[in-house]
């Protein structure tokens, strides 16, 4: 065997290390804080009181919800007008919680666990009794520290590493230990023997580990193996202690009935969450292990280690069947070394080092809905809600990772492509093992409490489908630029690749954790009714021109807008536009650099120099006027269509207008998708980038065109649909391209993508693009210049003629729809109302009754109007604070129930007001007026009382 004359730098764009240390260093990191919560959510539920059983879960119930019941009847009853408020206070004030303190003393403790062991590990494996120095006992001669010496030097080591002797080891290796420039190497008794019969083999073992020391990696592995064993030792047996004594509880208590069905599925899943994660940590840490051995041993080779030393027996027999193949690459998984197999492989041919494995994209996907979902609740460890920007900080987080692996890993991959000749990976399988990782990391996220698979697990494949376009475009759009850019490195538009993928990702990962997650549950998709009045509280006459065609349209349009973005912390289109445009607008930049250039990338010198073909900019540009010709077309048969299809009276106009829009983002869309796939049939290698910069194109003319169409209107006779009489009416042309502009460039976009991806195309042989003469470069130039300057002014300024429609609910259901459903049984009725009173229901009546109490007592203690002013004033100021409190908290979770407590508050607040004025104005009627008030509400305080006491007793 010998190594290739001419290698590619291992660690061009990094070290394919580096992401994986990350990756391993946030998995065991969510590991640890998600099961320090669950130990604290644990022992506050011990600790707390008796009446406090349910925890903040009671709210629910107090609110007229029911969490184990149905999902639709849960979001009528919390949808009610001051529910939100009244539940998000509720859960503040008893949620199972730790005080901050014990909480921050663990992770201070967790901390120190950490770093005590990281010091301790290699002082234990350097003890006395285990290794002996390699002085003149061992080394009589002082050859063996001669040789070492020189192979400190030849590994270009600043500072030299400690040498000692295992003498009890008889294995010819050795292995490298240590803390931050102090490091050990630890040669085996059987090395040493090794090095008189093969000296050759001896060279390489040592080189092999002071390539760890060069590589940096070995105060990695060991604060991640500290992390790690604490977690093994201490947290995750903790989490699964716990998770199997509520299983138990729950199957011998309740081994049948309602509560089994609700906690035994969420116990299980508890459960095999914390072992889930514990799996992917540990495949995390194989599969650093055994690539940190494979960059070691290209290290040791590039210094002169002699490639026969990494031969040790047979390969395995390449006969070997299918099935014998996936068991031994499954196992492979597990492993923490490479076979000699791979690692004499790897030495032959570095692909190995470049290439996009199945295991990492599979992790990335998982660690990044994991990390960005139990980040979310583990971000207070315990101290209750995250905020709405802490949330989207943690999708970002999520994503961020996720890029940072899966991007670098691409990056690298097609760097290695295109310097040895070899054709660029596709992404599209490695999407699929980002996308499984991200769907089966989710599944158990997405379940309802109830299920033991999701409520909708068919929404589940969204995750797939995000998972494998993103990863699609990423490799694309790196390969293309590796080809086409000639800067002195390839670091800024690398960079610059991975921002738009983090935004996309982030984006669309957000997306998921509020509108995605909530389908998955059983949320509606969107309430075309509600939908219907929020446009008629803007438009009154609509509500009379309602049907089923236009709440058709009124709904599509608001799930439309509603995609890719965080109803709760990123409402805004134009975001999405942004994220959008970026996955055109960046490859559309490398058709104005020229295929040859003399400034050539500094790892891409020499023999590795490769040119390639960019983007077809003639076919791009041929279907994108096609495009925009068609979307024309479409446009004017949508009018031809709608002329006369809305019935002439109250709500024609704005019928219309929303029909015209819908029209219209229907026909260009149609044109994009058209015109992307025709383009990307001829571009094997580049197909989804070709088809969305063609895309971006047909949706600017077909938007150009949406635009004259409708401030034209009225000149164009039979295709006129709101105005008579002919003029130029920009403001409606431009209010019109911006309403469907906000669609067409935003999630439109990615339906195109999806469309390529579902969709095969039609290959075709094509002449590859060639370098362009300097006029054709400049005329490019001039293009891509206006489609930017076009798209980055629409952009921004899309939304300031809109009017738009918003909701407080991200399916559009309206307060007025809301109400209080029936309960489904005699239980659940008396659950409610008795989860009401304990969660501040009994504390509010109580608190004004005895204010009312008070103001009696005052009054009759005073004997001047100084003594009113100064006694019973105050307590009438009171029972009105007491009463707007009681206001704030939840209606009464049944219909008679709400009626006496309505009636008993409307009293307390008008005889609080008459007591208040009459003192005021100095009116002794009016004052006695308040007195006879407040006896009424004596009798109001005994109605609710007696309601109440059904269900007391």
């Amino acid at each position: 065997m010998s190594v290739p004359t001419t290698r590619i730098d291992e660690r061009v764009l990094t070290a394919g290390t580096t992401s994986r240390f990350a990756l391993l260093t946030a998995l065991a990191l969510v590991a640890s804080l998600s099961a320090m919560k669950n130990v604290n959510y644990t022992v506050s539920y011990w600790l707390g009181s008796e009446g406090n059983v349910l925890g903040s879960v009671g709210c629910y119930y107090a609110a007229g919800a029911d969490p184990n019941g149905d999902p639709q009847a849960t979001l009528l009853a919390l949808r009610r007008p001051g529910v939100a408020q009244a539940l998000d206070a509720c859960q503040r004030r008893f949620e199972h919680r730790l005080p901050l303190w014990p909480v921050l003393l663990e992770l201070a403790l967790l901390i120190a666990s950490v770093a005590v062991l990281y010091w301790v590990l290699p002082r234990w494996k350097g003890r006395r009794g285990k290794v002996v120095p390699l002085d003149r006992q061992i080394d009589p001669t002082g050859e063996v520290r001669r040789l070492v010496d020189e192979l400190v030097a030849v590994a270009g080591l600043a500072r030299p590493p400690r040498f000692v002797v295992d003498p009890a080891a008889h294995t010819p290796s050795a292995v490298v230990f240590g803390r931050w420039r102090r490091y050990t190497v630890c040669l085996h008794g059987g090395l040493l023997v090794r090095r008189v019969a093969d000296p050759a083999g001896f060279r390489g073992v040592v080189l092999h580990e002071l390539a760890h020391i060069r590589n940096r990696d070995v105060d990695i592995t060991y604060a991640t193996v500290a992390l790690w064993r604490v977690f093994l030792a201490v947290l995750m047996p903790a989490n699964v202690l716990i998770h199997a004594a509520y299983l138990r509880r729950d199957l011998l208590q309740y081994p049948t009935g309602g509560y089994a069905a609700t906690n035994v599925p969420s116990a299980v899943y508890a459960l095999c969450q914390t072992l889930f994660l514990t799996a992917l940590v540990y495949l995390a840490r194989a599969d650093v292990l055994r690539t940190r051995e494979l960059y070691a041993d290209a290290d040791a080779a590039r210094w002169g280690a002699d490639p026969r030393a990494w031969r040790h027996g047979a390969a395995a027999p390449a006969s070997a069947g299918r099935v014998r193949r996936a068991l031994t690459s499954f196992a492979g998984l597990w492993r923490t070394h490479p076979d000699w197999a791979q690692r004499e492989r790897a030495l032959v041919d570095p692909v190995r080092l470049f290439d996009v494995q199945r295991m990492p994209m599979f992790l990335a996907g998982a660690a990044a809905i994991i990390v960005a979902d139990w980040a979310s609740g583990s971000a207070d460890l315990g101290q209750g809600d995250v905020p709405a920007w802490a949330r989207l900080a943690c999708a970002l987080l999520g994503a961020g990772l996720a890029t940072a692996i899966v991007g670098t890993m691409l990056w690298r991959a097609a760097v290695h492509a295109v310097l040895t000749g070899r054709r660029g990976r596709s992404g599209t399988r490695s999407g699929l093992w980002f996308g499984l990782g991200l769907m089966i990391g989710g599944m158990g996220l997405s379940r309802s409490i109830k299920q033991w698979l999701p409520e909708r697990p068919q929404f589940m494949l969204l995750l797939l489908l995000i998972g494998v376009v993103v990863v699609w475009w990423t490799a694309q759009h790196a390969e293309l630029w590796t080809r086409t850019w000639r800067g002195s490195t390839w670091g800024p538009v690398m960079v610059l690749g991975l921002a738009a993928t983090w935004l996309v990702f982030g984006l669309w990962l957000s997306w998921w954790q509020s509108d995605g997650y909530a389908w998955a549950q059983g949320r509606p998709i969107v309430d075309s009714e509600g939908v219907l009045l929020l446009y008629a509280s803007r438009y009154p006459e609509l509500a009379q021109a309602g049907s089923g065609a236009l709440s058709t349209v009124l709904a599509i349009g608001w799930t439309l807008g509603r995609l890719g973005t965080d109803h709760f912390v990123a409402s805004s289109a134009q975001f999405v536009m942004w994220a959008a445009g970026a996955l055109w607008l960046l490859p559309l930049l490398t058709c104005v650099l020229r295929r040859t250039s003399t400034v050539i990338p500094r790892s891409a010198r020499g023999e590795h120099s490769r040119t390639g073909p960019g983007l077809p900019v003639r076919r791009i540009v041929r279907w994108g006027i096609g495009g925009g010709l068609l979307a024309l077309c479409t446009q004017v048969m949508a009018r031809v269509f709608l002329d006369g299809a809305v019935r002439p009276g109250p709500g024609w106009l704005p019928a219309t207008v929303l029909f015209d829009s819908f029209g219209a983002l229907v026909a260009i869309t149609a044109a994009m998708v058209v015109a992307a796939w025709a383009a990307g049939n001829g571009d094997p290698a580049y197909r989804l980038l070709t088809g969305l910069v063609t895309a971006g194109l047909t949706a600017l003319l077909g938007l150009a065109s949406a635009f004259l169409m409708a401030a034209a209107d009225g000149c164009l006779g039979p295709l006129n649909l709101v105005f008579t009489r002919c003029g130029w009416r920009p403001y409606e042309g431009w209010n019109h391209a911006a309403h469907i502009g906000h669609d067409v460039l935003g999630p439109c976009v990615f339906a195109v993508a999806a469309v390529l991806l579902l969709v095969p195309g039609i290959p075709r042989r094509t002449t590859p693009p060639t370098d362009a003469p300097h006029a054709v470069i400049m005329r490019r130039r001039l293009l891509v210049a206006g489609v930017w300057l076009t798209t980055l002014v629409f952009i921004p300024t899309s939304g300031l003629p809109l009017i738009k429609v918003s909701s407080a609910t991200p399916d559009g259901m309206t307060q007025a729809q809301a109400y209080l459903p029936p309960a489904a049984s005699p239980l659940l009725r008396s659950l409610r109302v008795l989860s009401w009173l304990r969660y501040g229901g009994q504390q509010h009546l109580n608190g004004i009754a005895e204010h009312e109490n008070a103001f009696t007592t005052a009054a009759n203690r005073s004997a001047s109007h100084d003594d009113v002013v100064a006694r019973v004033r105050p307590v009438c100021h009171d029972i009105e604070r007491a009463v707007a409190d009681a206001r704030v908290y939840f209606p009464v979770p049944d219909e008679t129930g709400q009626r006496h407590w309505t009636t008993f508050l409307d009293e307390s607040e008008q005889a609080a007001v008459t007591c208040r004025k009459a003192i005021d104005t100095r009116s002794a009627r009016q004052y006695h007026t308040a007195g006879e008030e407040m006896q009424k509400t004596y009798f109001s305080h005994r109605a609710v009382l007696n309601w109440t006491e059904k269900y007391v007793d």
